[in-house]
């Protein structure tokens, strides 16, 4: 066949990216696992999603418990708020549970929400490669593919967007997936939320996947959460913790918290711990015990106040250099 029209075949020319109109040669284990993947986001993700591993490079990915946990949760429930280790795998089940949404039903508007543009586009672009990775007898053809954007055949789209952006509002939209709700302003998760969730509640199928690591208990996310666990809420919630991770054991939290700087910082980033104060790293019950046992000298309450302060500008500055980092891929 002439290569132009082999390159007619696929969208761009590119070999990954099947046009709508693509024909394959269908085997019966083709079909098995066609239905297999549709019905069963643990199969699809355990025999066609791929990582890319640092050390042995392209591989399928094999699932933790607590990740098979998680992904069972979002294919069970319609609205699901996780509070996240760092490191967990948070981004790959986003990604997992975006494409077997987007590939395997009709007529969905996926939405990725991050505090920042390039963090969406990071996460965007590990659900294109993964998409690229999958067979082409499992994909639903592409219609439109860019840097913030797909569609596919099926009528499925998937787009990025940010909290401060217009993007979603006034819209329809069938999942929402948001990035780290925890460490996004106040003032525009608020403005945000009131825009475009009573949209998305509308529907009697639409989904909501909130994952986040903790980040004081004054903002949205510490109060679905919370809320979810008291059970006063329709939203699922649920966690995953440093030690769920196999080879993290006790040695790899030493290890981490000299990393890191004291076990308080370790218990933020990596204990799934609330503190009250948000970035500080002093933890608020021995803090209260303090201010009680300093209410006859005023002078050391004032010492303690001002150290409070000084801890939480120290590690607001480790934890922003720390979250760009591992943005970057550099951690």
């Amino acid at each position: 066949m002439p290569k132009k029209q082999e390159d007619d075949k696929f969208y761009l020319g590119n070999k990954n990216l099947p046009r709508p109109d693509q024909e394959f040669e269908w085997t019966p284990k083709m079909v098995r696992d066609l239905k297999k993947c549709r019905q069963n986001i643990l199969y699809f993700a355990e025999n066609y999603f791929y990582i890319v591993n640092l050390d042995r490079g392209k591989e399928k990915i094999k699932l933790h418990a607590c990740q098979k946990r998680t992904l069972r949760d979002l294919r069970d429930n319609r609205f699901v708020t996780l509070l996240a280790s760092r490191q967990v795998g948070k981004t790959t089940m986003m990604t997992i549970y975006c494409l077997w949404i987007a590939i395997f039903q009709e007529d969905q508007r996926i939405l990725i929400v991050a505090n920042k543009e390039q963090t969406a586009i990071n996460i965007f672009k590990r659900v294109r490669l993964a998409y690229e990775s999958l067979p082409n007898f499992l994909k639903a053809g592409v219609v439109e593919y860019g840097k913030t954007a797909m569609t596919l055949a099926n009528g499925s789209s998937v787009g990025i967007s940010t909290t401060s952006s217009d993007a979603g509002r006034g819209d329809s939209c069938n999942v929402l997936i948001l990035d780290e709700l925890a460490f996004i302003d106040n003032h525009l998760v608020q403005d945000f939320w009131k825009s475009v969730f009573p949209i998305i509640s509308s529907s009697k199928k639409s989904k909501i996947f909130i994952a986040s690591t903790p980040n004081g208990t004054d903002n949205l996310f510490y109060e679905l959460y919370s809320n979810a666990v008291k059970g006063v809420n329709n939203w699922k919630a649920t966690r995953i913790d440093w030690h769920e991770i196999p080879g993290r054991d006790e040695k790899w939290k030493d290890d981490t918290i000299k990393a890191l700087g004291s076990v308080e910082a370790f218990n933020q980033e990596f204990g799934n711990q609330f503190l009250q104060t948000g970035e500080s790293a002093i933890d608020d019950e021995l803090f209260d015990k303090l201010k009680l046992s300093a209410k006859d000298c005023d002078n050391l309450q004032n010492q303690l106040l001002g150290l409070k302060h000084l801890a939480e500008l120290r590690f607001e500055r480790l934890f922003s250099t720390f979250e760009d980092c591992v943005h970057k891929g550099e951690l």
